[in-house]
């Protein structure tokens, strides 16, 4: 919708011993009172540290092509700049491109970059820039990320350090347009794109970022160390360390007990219960973040809007909110989260109302004809199944409110718990029913990869078309004015919520938790781990060699 670290069966000497074979020496006593050390003294230079960072699920794969965990996105974020970066206004600021000109009818955009390196030190060029946007559109790759750039009619490396992206038709924002992470092309010659699944470089990657791979113990741990090759101001940190727990409640002991550093996914009950700890601070991140059914249209059960719209005034979202979420969310409208500039604030999410859910699915040709409690049309009884994450507790304990809400109007829905990589593969196949999951929506407001027609190569898995849908958001995203492009984006998100791909539910409050000895964290909507450049921890509290 949609991490080597060991699993919370794993105790803190295991986490030691992953460390020493990290290179990361043994333990040392912590002082009892916690210094104001700068993170950089003049002086001693004084900086570095090992953070220890929680993950609930191992990177499917480090290659930005192809990836599709959020870890994975998380990890390489870390190791991958790009020509630009977004600040946390969410506005674009130079990186590796120094600077960039927007022609005047928007049409092309040209990027001038500054000198760069890979980990391996070689020089970063435009022609890294260009081969890699031809992969992102390459059909044999199938990047699930290939409609964000199906505006570019072509990119051309000017030069070493000139890049040149034309669009098809005029871009509101040509750098959002145009931003993707960047591979080295001298590691891509002789490589097919068929057979981008196994390529080296998945396991093995270059870094242009902050941080490189160090170790990744598959399933276990990863450890990144900085980018000696770096070109902006390096890494405080001596070593980041993510450590895969899969169970929420094995990653919350994990930070009680000294373990790791950062649980960036904490739950509402554990976030109340670590309040009151002056070990551990819950820092609220805001979030892009939805719950949501997701039909697969190419049942007959689904494929009427009536019936959906039914099935999403059946269930209580409120409910879930209180029971699931403490109160730490709002019921959902649609893909665009309130923090995004053009979410349509005038909207209501559907109410709880199962009568007018019963009057609408009779409507639509439902009916109890044997009395079983179960509706039936054409002889077929309205019973399917609903897949979801394991290891989630909302997703698992949603699950059945989900089924009783739906219960109560004649519906028999049957749970199904996967693993995510199962779960994932059921959904990119169209092999569901259902699929009751979440999804961290882009930061430039853009649905198009959810419910767009022609995205069910990228997250349109349940086949959702609507013309009007398509002609709104092809209209928004040719304007170039954010107050003229705001008409058809408010307009689409109507649309939505009459003829609903999914029944969105509710957006989260992600809520983070960071042991005190770590310094300089500020969880950001653009993610957890923003401002890792900055963390740092103080000479007294490091538990390792290497963090000194």
């Amino acid at each position: 919708m949609p991490e080597c670290a060991m699993g919370s069966r794993w105790g803190w000497g295991t986490l030691l011993l992953c460390l020493l074979v990290l290179g990361c020496g043994q333990d040392q006593p912590s002082s009892s009172s916690r210094p104001n050390s700068a993170p950089v003294d003049s002086v001693t230079a004084e900086f570095g540290g090992t953070a220890v960072v929680a993950l609930e699920s191992d990177p499917d794969v480090l290659n930005s092509l192809i990836r599709r965990s959020a870890s994975a996105g998380q990890i390489l974020d870390l190791m991958q700049d790009g020509l630009a970066d977004m600040g946390e206004d969410l506005s674009w600021n130079p990186r590796i491109a120094r600077s960039w000109e927007i022609s005047p009818d928007r049409t092309r955009i040209t990027y001038r970059l500054q000198p760069w390196s890979w980990s391996d030190g070689t020089p970063l060029t435009a022609h890294d820039v260009v081969r890699t946007c031809e992969l992102f559109l390459d059909p044999r790759v199938a990047s699930p990320r290939r409609g964000q750039y199906r505006d570019i009619v072509s990119v051309t490396a000017l030069d070493s350090f000139t890049v040149e992206y034309i669009f098809g038709n005029p871009q509101p924002d040509p750098v959002a347009r145009s931003f993707h992470a960047i591979l080295p092309s001298h590691l891509l010659s002789g490589l097919d794109p068929a057979e981008v699944m196994n390529w080296p470089l998945n396991r093995s990657p270059l870094s242009c970022g902050p941080f490189q791979l160090e170790r990744w113990e598959h399933g276990q741990s990863m450890s990144l160390v900085p980018n000696p090759y770096y070109t902006w101001d390096p890494p405080h940190l001596a070593r980041l360390v993510f450590r895969v727990i899969p169970d929420p409640a094995g990653r919350v002991v994990a930070l009680e007990t000294g373990q790791v550093d950062m649980v960036p996914d904490l739950t509402p009950g554990d976030a109340r219960r670590l309040a009151d700890r002056p070990d551990i601070r819950v820092v609220p991140q805001g979030g892009r973040r939805y719950y949501y059914l997701n039909w697969n249209l190419r049942r007959p059960f689904f494929a009427d809007p009536d019936t959906r719209r039914a099935l999403s005034l059946a269930l209580d979202r409120q409910r879930m909110i209180d029971t699931l979420m403490l109160g730490f969310g709002e019921p959902a409208t649609g893909p665009i989260a309130p923090v995004m500039w053009n979410f349509n604030s005038k909207l209501e999410a559907d109410p709880c109302d199962p009568q007018r859910a019963r009057t609408l699915l009779e409507q639509a040709g439902w009916k109890d004809t044997d009395g079983d409690g179960i509706l039936e049309r054409d002889g077929r009884p309205f019973s399917f199944t609903m897949v979801t994450k394991l290891g989630d507790p909302v997703r698992e304990s949603g699950a059945v409110i989900i089924r009783e809400n739906l219960k109560a109007v004649g519906v028999e829905v049957k749970i199904r718990v996967l693993e995510l990589a199962t779960g994932l593969e059921l959904l990119n196949s169209g092999d569901f029913d259902c699929y009751f999951g979440s999804f961290n929506a882009n930061l430039y407001g853009d649905p198009s990869g959810v419910v767009h027609s022609r995205a069910t190569g990228e997250f349109n898995k349940g086949a959702y078309a609507n013309a009007q849908v398509d002609s709104l958001l092809d209209l928004a995203l040719s304007l170039t004015s954010r107050d003229e492009a705001l008409v058809p984006w408010l307009q689409m998100q109507e649309v939505l919520l009459r003829d609903q791909p999914s029944a969105f539910l509710f957006y989260p409050e992600k809520l983070v938790g960071v042991s005190s000895r770590l310094q300089g964290v500020q969880p950001h909507l653009l993610s957890p781990l923003n401002n890792v450049c900055d963390w740092w921890i103080a000479t007294g509290d490091r538990k390792y060699r290497t963090e000194q």
